[in-house]
Parts: structure tokens; C-alpha cells; sequence
């Protein structure tokens, strides 16, 4: 179900921008012969639950930890066919976090067309607890 604007008010938004990861990739068979970069770039929305006055990390969702958690896909080095498929995986990992109500995953491979300065994907995912 998706939300409303209404049901999103009060919300902290986690950015992450142009992390570029080499990924095993690609459905062409020179994207399957040697690592290519991809740009993530995402949007993570969690709700405010008053002013921002903790200073303790544990309240807060870490994109150290998304980041980490990104890096242990790139460094597996198992082959993804789609962009598409990188992307669910990368909103699932976020997801994890309960506290985490809607995350935007932004991807592009920024080499597989020359005149282009990216060609990827963009979906959004909410948790619906």
C-alpha cells in the first residue's frame, strides 16, 4: 500500500549520493567480463519522532551501515544480471530497519553508453508496518 504525503509529514530524509561501487553486472557479455562502476544514490525516509536532541547513534538510522551493507554486495562479486535486481536488493537491505518508512534507490552505470551520462533505475519501496 502506498502512502500518502500525510502519513510521510514528519519525516527525516538519510541521503546518500553518488557512492560508486564496482559491480559484476550486465546482461552483454563484455558486462560480464570485468567489474563496472555504479553510482547509488539514495533517499531514506524515517519519521521524525520530535526534535533531533540525542546525540546517541543508536537512535538514529546510520548510512555508515547502508553503506557497509552495499559495499558487502559489491565485494561478493557474484554476478547481477539487472540493475533492476541490484536496486530490490538495495532497498530490501534498508528495509531491515523497521524504523526506515520509504527509501528512494537511485542507480546508473555511468559507462555502458558513451553519450550518455548514465542510463539506470529508480524505484521506490516502503515498509508497511
Amino acid at each position: 500500500m502506498k502512502k500518502t504525503p500525510s502519513q510521510l509529514q514528519g519525516c527525516r530524509c538519510v541521503v546518500v549520493r553518488d557512492l560508486t561501487l564496482e559491480f559484476s553486472i550486465g546482461i552483454l557479455d563484455e558486462e560480464k567480463k570485468r567489474p563496472q562502476p555504479v553510482v547509488i544514490n539514495l533517499q531514506i525516509f524515517v519519521p521524525e519522532s520530535g526534535r533531533a536532541t540525542s546525540t546517541d547513534i543508536a537512535d538514529y538510522v546510520s548510512y555508515a551501515d547502508v553503506v557497509d551493507g552495499i559495499k558487502a554486495i559489491a565485494s561478493s562479486r557474484r554476478h547481477i544480471l539487472l540493475l533492476e535486481t541490484l536496486a530490490e536488493e538495495i532497498a530490501s537491505l534498508v528495509l531491515r530497519d523497521k524504523r526506515v518508512k520509504r527509501v528512494i534507490v537511485d542507480l546508473s552505470k555511468p559507462q555502458i553508453i558513451p553519450e550518455a551520462g548514465g542510463v539506470g533505475v529508480i524505484i521506490e519501496r516502503y515498509n508497511e508496518a
